[in-house]
């Protein structure tokens, strides 16, 4: 199924808009199907086409799926036939561990962010997909927001709304021109590496489990999805990529260091990177806009926590952005950043500890043997980043 263009460029440049959303990832579909249950007029707005692959890993912890059960979107999991999720195996240097994980689910992200837009169409969100959006600068009392819009790297139009929401993942692209949404990205934040792959070995990464290599350069995670392939989602250290001379050479290192078996499909063509991915935006809130998920700031997840906190923010977004659509005050920024702050600052501290102690070897080879003997000294941990 290929989602088109549920309204023309001419229709969409024409109307009034409540609010655009520019991402069409789970924050900024989530966040326009809430606000036009609210009988907003909701213009969502995508770059690519869909369906689309991302560079992601594809789980949905717990967290993410009370979300979406909340919010009557519980059913598309199953609908699609996502993957039950039980365990996490890690390995290190020939050693192993596995660690209870349930609740969790594997969907691939082309087929769950389709979905998603669905749904949201289906509650009277207009998507134009295939078109980048970027955010005009404007005076503090300006009531609206500007957008001009480009397809095929030509001109084809501006948009004008009462709100604008930048869903649009690493770097916010869509704010280029605006100065108040500064973003800072850690000296030695790694690359994202990802591809969808078929198994030659399916006894080497069964159903149900979310693989990870470790190494002191990087890490590779791999679980099987809906369709029985393995989505590989990676982060490298930029210098190993460089001294391995590819992508796709530092993936088989680390896969062949840690004791897991390689894809005989592997190639140059089949993997996708993204920019440094450890980043923040400092203040993610201005004159009628609100920055949410990656868009916002983005660690090193483990087990879905991306996925959970840009769901998670969608919804709180929604229940607060209506109130700034007639008068927007400081007051309305102020309870944002904090909302945002509680949404995804305490889950962002594990992530990034654990992200930490995983360049250290030696730490890593504690922990392995650690879990290994007493497997429930890491549910703690697991159910910080899962609930």
């Amino acid at each position: 199924m290929t989602l088109s263009s549920s309204i023309s460029m001419a229709d969409a440049c024409s109307r009034d808009w409540d609010v655009v959303v520019i991402g069409a990832g789970p924050a900024g579909t989530v966040a326009a199907r809430q606000l036009a249950l609210q009988k907003l007029h909701v213009l969502l707005i995508e770059r690519k086409a869909f369906p689309r692959y991302k560079v992601c890993g594809c789980c949905l912890n717990q967290r993410a799926l009370s979300s979406l059960q909340a919010i009557g979107l519980g059913a598309i999991c199953e609908d699609l036939g996502a993957v039950p999720l039980n365990s996490f195996q890690m390995r290190f240097n020939g050693r192993e561990a596995t660690v209870p994980l349930p609740g969790g689910l594997a969907i691939s992200r082309s087929v769950f962010d389709e979905r998603l837009v669905q749904a949201a169409i289906d509650e009277g969100v207009c998507f134009l997909p295939e078109t980048t959006a970027i955010l005009k600068n404007s005076a503090e009392q300006d009531q609206t927001r500007q957008l001009e819009l480009t397809q095929q790297g030509q001109p084809s139009g501006a948009v004008s709304a009462k709100m604008v929401l930048a869903a649009d993942g690493l770097g916010h692209p869509s704010l280029q021109q605006c100065d108040d949404f500064e973003s800072t990205v850690s000296q030695n934040s790694r690359l994202g590496v990802g591809a969808l792959l078929a198994s030659d070995d399916f006894s080497e990464y069964p159903t149900g489990v979310i693989h990870m290599a470790i190494h002191k350069s990087g890490y590779v995670g791999l679980v099987r999805v809906e369709d029985g392939r393995v989505n590989l989602a990676a982060a490298i250290d930029r210098d190993f990529i460089k001294q391995s001379g590819s992508p796709t050479a530092a993936v088989l290192a680390i896969l062949q260091a840690s004791g897991f078996p390689a894809f005989s499909e592997i190639s140059e063509g089949s993997f996708k990177g993204t920019i440094p991915f450890t980043r923040k935006t400092l203040r993610p809130v201005g004159n009628r806009v609100f920055v949410l998920g990656d868009a916002a700031g983005y660690l090193e997840p483990f087990t879905g926590e991306g996925m959970a906190n840009a769901i998670a923010d969608a919804v709180a977004v929604a229940q607060i952005a209506p109130r700034g659509l007639v008068t927007w005050d400081h007051a309305l920024e102020q309870e944002w950043l904090k909302k945002h702050h509680k949404i995804t600052d305490g889950r962002l501290y594990w992530c990034r500890w654990l992200a930490l102690l995983l360049r250290l070897p030696v730490a890593v080879g504690i922990g392995l043997r650690l879990f290994h003997l007493f497997p429930a000294v890491a549910r703690p941990i697991v159910a910080r980043l899962n609930h």
